[in-house]
């Protein structure tokens, strides 16, 4: 399914829309249903999942969900296994893809 690759500040801009960002777990809570993520623009964004999760959570993780303007809700996520995740780059990529109207449109 297609969906937007953003960054903690560009939620708004794709609100009841598929979105895909990635973050790292700040806090879980404790029945499963939700957890946080600081984005690397440095935005603390709650993820509502459907189902509660029963695995350990930490880390880097993406999330996949439709977007509720600070949150997502989500679809399913994934687990980073390495901790080398360039931050930095991850946030200019989301400017850049969102700066270039119709990106993937090709005719």
């Amino acid at each position: 399914m297609l969906r937007e690759k953003v960054n903690g500040d560009q939620l708004p801009l794709f609100i009841n829309k598929k979105v895909s960002l990635t973050g790292f777990v700040t806090q879980k809570a404790p029945n499963g249903l939700w957890f946080e993520i600081r984005t690397p623009d440095n935005q603390i964004v709650k993820i509502s999942m459907k189902r509660p999760i029963d695995q350990p959570l930490e880390g880097y993780v993406e999330v996949e969900g439709t977007s509720t303007g600070n949150g997502v809700t989500a679809d399913e996520y994934v687990i980073f296994d390495n901790e080398k995740f360039d931050a930095k780059g991850y946030t200019a990529m989301c400017q850049i893809l969102n700066q270039v109207p119709k990106l993937w449109i090709l005719e």
